[in-house]
């Protein structure tokens, strides 16, 4: 869809049924990936968050950003 629109950057979410809001080794290589394929397409990816019950999580936050 991101590409389809033309988006300049996209933040990615989703919701972790456990209700535990901290990313799994799962989380954060599809986030690596998505950061990767966002740099060859252009679009940037602002941040990935995780929403948990209660609190969420952000992975840019956390650090998983990082270059």
């Amino acid at each position: 869809m991101a590409v389809t629109m033309k988006a300049a950057a996209i933040v990615v979410a989703h919701n972790h049924p456990s209700g535990d809001p901290c990313p799994s080794e799962a989380d954060i290589k599809v986030t690596r990936d998505l950061i990767r394929a966002g740099q060859i397409l252009k679009i940037e990816v602002l941040d990935h968050v995780i929403i948990g019950h209660p609190g969420h999580c952000s992975l840019k936050a956390q650090g998983y950003f990082a270059v």
